[in-house]
């Protein structure tokens, strides 16, 4: 919408576009591998447990 509302040419307004997929792919992949290693190291944690009991 900011690429619309400035007048930019078309190949300015793909640019931003794709710059911000990228960011926001990135920013989503990095958010679900966090939270992935987080679910493994608990469940590491729990069997760990769950072995010594």
């Amino acid at each position: 919408m900011f690429a619309i509302a400035l007048g930019l040419s078309p190949i300015e307004k793909i640019t931003i576009a794709i710059t911000a997929l990228i960011f926001i792919v990135s920013f989503t992949w990095i958010s679900i591998k966090g939270d992935l290693n987080k679910i493994a190291k608990e469940l590491i944690e729990y069997n760990d447990n769950d072995q010594d009991n």
